[in-house]
């Protein structure tokens, strides 16, 4: 008997140490499924992450009772939020915040457009999970043992243990814990955040930007109050100008990013324009997003709101646009313009078919209605030829009651740009390269052949209008540039490399060109720099309108700062200050921009 006891005893031992350990290899594991160099660079934040993985196994044993069971459970969930982090990084450069998971839909809409062949280090961290999960069956510790069937014991071990995960996600988010710790805050470095911070520690760290919080000496009188003060003179022209807005899915020039030559120009007729062309204003916008979240761009235009004073990596449609707002649709329906928003893909994205009649437009087309005038794709999707074929169709057929504005979010050069071949695709263009990496610059090959795809396609676009009656004009951009891994060749060969990139490189990724053309009269300007909060403003003053008062108070504003996004601004002087350095310097639109998305009242449309 005492034999049996001294058997049972080793073995009770036993199981608590694999139970204890156990957590410690979940830690090791999803990081290493995520990255190589899977080991903590700081031990600190190393030691936090393996405390909560601690408590969250003794809840998850609390509450089904066999240890073996919860050690799986959290060891499989945890390889396989690591897993998910390690697609996400090779496809967007950024890890897994917890804003994204409102952006589940979307991100399922698009899914089936990237490679996802395995990493070596995702097959070894697989069999790694398979021989743990295996290995939890040696532990017999049972919750009911331990508490000797006491049901109201276990409850008490489960609410107790809960309470101390809540506790550790309220402590990582206060200021003091933070640098204690030595939690890393540098957001636009995504990979330096997780790994110095962890898996958990981060994701709960950044928990405490899921809301915004009231500015520094923000008081809604006299955010009114000082409104007030910029009364528009309701100034408009005679006659009223059709407006085209074309927001272009990742369309950008990546001469801002790196030196490299071609076969052929990717986007001449842009260039031209680029070059002075008569009624026509071209610049770069800096943006707040890189590789993705195109709505945030659709924002910051419509809006003149920036993503500067919301949580970083913040989903501005599905956060915080929870009512009707200021934006350009509604002040245009002053002056008795109709307007309509397209986008020749799924509805589901970004929550638009919520926020567009929010922000004021009266009629919305996605792809069902595009795929019924038998458009002609490229690769995966509607090109932007027939998008914008249709799009002038419907200016057509609203014009006929009055003025038009419409916004376009086209979807022709969406990611990814594997190098799959298509039977209605052609890689026009190809970056030369020295002789092996051929195969490598595929990628970028086909977004640039993509660029000069819609390249040919704007150019069409601006011949009709040459030749139209109707005033017209056309503002186009990108809405962000792609993921950085799509100019990984370009990358290497200027001995750079995205980990590692200087502030103004990392800058320069955030820069996407624009153009205002009009068949009309405007000021001809070249080499504008701003932002996309910015851009509707410079459209409605070439266009001939009067500024809203909340525009004329982000005109005057942007005299003294005339670039804000989430990345950085700015001044006069042309310093460019990064986000994290701000202070105070801006807190006067912060505190206007809190005013207006919180406490303004909603728009009366005239």
């Amino acid at each position: 008997m005492e034999e049996n006891m001294q058997i049972n005893s080793k073995a009770g031992i036993a199981d608590t140490v694999l139970f204890i350990i156990y957590p410690v290899l979940t830690y090791f594991l999803s990081s290493y499924a995520m990255y190589e160099k899977f080991w903590g660079e700081n031990p600190k934040t190393a030691a936090a992450n393996i405390l909560f993985f601690e408590i969250l196994l003794f809840f998850l044993f609390c509450i089904v009772n066999k240890a073996k069971t919860a050690m799986r459970l959290e060891i499989i969930f945890f390889w396989l939020f690591g897993i998910i982090n390690a697609y996400l990084y090779r496809f967007r450069r950024s890890y897994l915040r917890p804003w994204d998971i409102t952006s589940v839909g979307t991100a399922a809409n698009v899914a089936g457009n990237y490679d996802y062949t395995p990493e070596i280090r995702m097959t070894v961290s697989l069999l790694i999970l398979i021989l743990l999960v295996f290995a939890a069956r040696f532990c017999s510790l049972e919750a009911d043992t331990l508490f000797k069937k006491r049901r109201p014991l276990r409850a008490v071990g489960a609410l107790l243990s809960l309470c101390l995960i809540l506790s550790m996600t309220f402590l990582a988010q206060r200021n003091t814990v933070k640098d204690m710790l030595g939690i890393y805050t540098t957001f636009f470095d995504s990979k330096g955040m997780m790994k110095k911070n962890g898996i958990a520690l981060n994701f709960l760290y950044q928990m405490k930007y899921l809301n915004v919080e009231k500015p520094k000496g923000y008081n809604k009188k006299e955010q009114e109050e000082l409104l007030s003060s910029y009364v528009a003179d309701s100034a408009a022209p005679e006659n009223l100008p059709d407006i085209i807005v074309i927001m272009d899915e990742a369309f950008s020039d990546p001469a801002v990013d790196g030196d490299f030559s071609v076969n052929e120009d990717y986007m001449p007729f842009f260039h031209s324009l680029q070059e002075g062309r008569e009624n026509t204003v071209t610049g770069y916008i800096n943006v707040s997003v890189n590789g993705g979240n195109t709505p945030n761009t659709e924002f910051e235009f419509l809006t003149g709101n920036t993503l500067g004073f919301l949580p970083e990596g913040s989903i501005a449609f599905q956060q915080f646009v929870r009512r009707a707002i200021d934006s350009i649709p509604h002040y245009l329906k002053g002056y008795g313009y109709r307007s309509f928003a397209s986008h020749p893909y799924k509805a589901s994205g970004w929550d638009r078919p919520r926020v567009y009649p929010l922000l004021g437009f009266d009629e919305m087309y996605f792809k069902e209605y595009f795929e019924e005038l038998d458009p002609k794709p490229v690769r995966n999707y509607i090109s932007d030829e027939s998008h914008f074929e249709a799009v002038s169709a419907l200016m057509d057929e609203f014009g006929k009651e009055g003025p038009v504005f419409s916004f376009n979010v086209t979807m022709q050069n969406h990611s990814g740009y594997s190098k799959e071949d298509y039977d209605n695709f052609e890689r026009l263009i190809n970056v030369r390269v020295p002789e092996g990496k051929e195969e490598q610059a595929v990628t970028m090959d086909n977004y640039l052949s993509l660029m000069k795809y819609s390249d040919d396609a704007l150019s069409k676009l601006i011949k009709k209008y040459e030749e139209c009656d109707r005033k017209t004009m056309i503002v186009f951009f990108g809405d962000h540039q792609p993921e950085a891994s799509t100019f990984d060749v370009m990358w290497e060969e200027n001995g750079k490399y995205w980990d590692d990139l200087s502030e103004e490189d990392h800058v320069n990724t955030y820069r996407v060109p624009f153009a205002i053309w009009a068949n009309f009269d405007i000021d001809e300007m070249t080499g504008i720099e701003t932002s996309a909060d910015y851009l509707g403003n410079l459209m409605l003053k070439e266009a001939g309108f009067s500024l809203p008062s909340y525009r004329a108070f982000l005109e005057a504003f942007s005299k003294e700062h005339p670039v804000v996004s989430a990345v950085r601004y700015v001044d006069d002087k042309g310093n460019s200050v990064m986000h994290d350095d701000w202070g105070d310097a801006l807190i006067e639109y912060q505190k206007m921009q809190y005013y207006e998305l919180f406490d303004a009242p909603e728009p009366q449309d005239q």
